[in-house]
């Protein structure tokens, strides 16, 4: 069983119209968010690993040590020999469906002759899921928005009618953007291997990942979860004492959501999520975290195998997010800010296989800045 690291890796432009003192202090600002990050996951793993454990011991009091090793090893079996009827020359013509019925129906056999409570079983399973489901983050966020569906005022730029001496008028900020940072945050409690890969190029404004999570074991009770960040990153002078807000109009490349999921046998289920966000992070000590706006959701309770395939946002589609910092900043001062993605994916799987993957592109074109009126 094993837990997870944060770990983050980013690209401040260096400015020589930035004050070293506000360089410094977004570094040291950037070093102690990743500090915390690391931190709260160690302490939410560790709380993670002592339910996932209490389900996994209660499991095997209710059916016994001996036959819980027992059904263990009938069930690795019945995938063995599943897998060699389906090998040439004679598996060329299997049924693939009514193999793998067969396989679930022996593995179901065995275990009601073992006797056991199958009510009870069923409670443990239950209550340790919603246990777990207590324990895993949640990231609260506004809602992104459609642009060709809502009538979203949109920033003006100063020299489009907007006023230069305005302190709380618009500055925009285009590719090429001259930072980025690429967070990771996964979590193993079982068999899940998870994975990501970053699409990033601050010269485009292309931001975006793949993140997978992969268990084709499962146990009695196994959570994989993830949090990946792609963001482009650019420096922002204030004009006036207040909070950031920044108006993002992105195009959604790919938004893609897909689930594997195998029934091992009767008494099994599972519950997988997928998520994605607009997000920016403004590096001031008064800002403790990133904000956020949802753009996509995809969630499957299941005990059933399937293949599940939605794609929600239209490709190619313009979207917009607007979000605020949670705290002020000072005028005159220079802050470092991030723009971009963030995908949460998390899977409580109870003896069966999953393969989840979400596969993110934004393309920012313009991201606009101000301190809020």
């Amino acid at each position: 069983m094993l837990a997870g690291q944060y770990s983050s890796q980013y690209h401040m432009p260096f400015d020589l119209d930035t004050p070293e003192a506000d360089r410094r202090r977004a570094e040291e600002v950037a070093e102690d968010y990743d500090r915390r990050r690391r931190s709260a996951a160690e302490i939410r793993d560790v709380r993670l690993a002592d339910t996932v454990e209490r389900g996994n011991r209660r499991i095997r009091d209710l059916l016994g040590e001996e036959n819980w090793l027992s059904l263990r090893k009938r069930m690795h079996g019945e995938r063995v020999r599943f897998r060699d009827l389906l090998q040439p020359p004679v598996g060329l013509d299997a049924d693939y469906d009514a193999l793998d019925a067969q396989r679930k129906a022996n593995v179901q056999a065995y275990f009601d002759s073992l006797g056991v409570d199958e009510a009870a079983l069923k409670r443990i399973v239950a209550e340790t899921r919603s246990a777990v489901q207590e324990l895993l983050p949640r990231t609260e966020a506004t809602g992104g928005y459609a642009s060709w569906l809502h009538d979203t005022q949109a920033p003006t730029p100063p020299d489009q009618g907007g006023s230069r001496d305005d302190p709380h008028a618009w500055t925009p900020f285009r590719p090429p953007y001259p930072g980025f940072q690429q967070g990771f945050d996964p979590h193993n409690l079982g068999g899940f291997r998870i994975g990501r890969v970053h699409s990033l190029d601050r010269f485009t404004g292309l931001t975006g990942h793949d993140l997978t999570l992969d268990n084709n074991n499962a146990d009695d009770f196994d959570n994989g979860w993830a949090v990946v960040d792609t963001q482009i990153g650019f420096n922002f002078r204030a004009p006036a004492t207040g909070a950031v807000e920044i108006f993002i109009e992105a195009r959604c490349g790919r938004a893609l959501h897909e689930l594997r999921v195998v029934d091992e046998f009767g008494v099994s289920d599972s519950s997988t999520s997928q998520e994605n966000f607009l997000m920016m992070h403004v590096l001031h000590p008064n800002v403790t975290a990133p904000s956020f706006a949802s753009m996509s959701r995809f969630r499957w309770n299941t005990d059933r195998t399937g293949v599940i395939v939605r794609e929600f946002l239209a490709q190619g589609g313009a979207f917009t997010a607007r979000l605020f910092s949670n705290g002020p900043i000072q005028q005159g001062q220079t802050v470092h800010i991030r723009a971009g993605t963030r995908s949460s994916d998390g899977s409580i799987t109870n003896d069966m296989e999953i393969n989840s993957k979400s596969t993110m592109r934004w393309s920012l074109g313009t991201v606009w800045a101000r301190i809020a009126p």
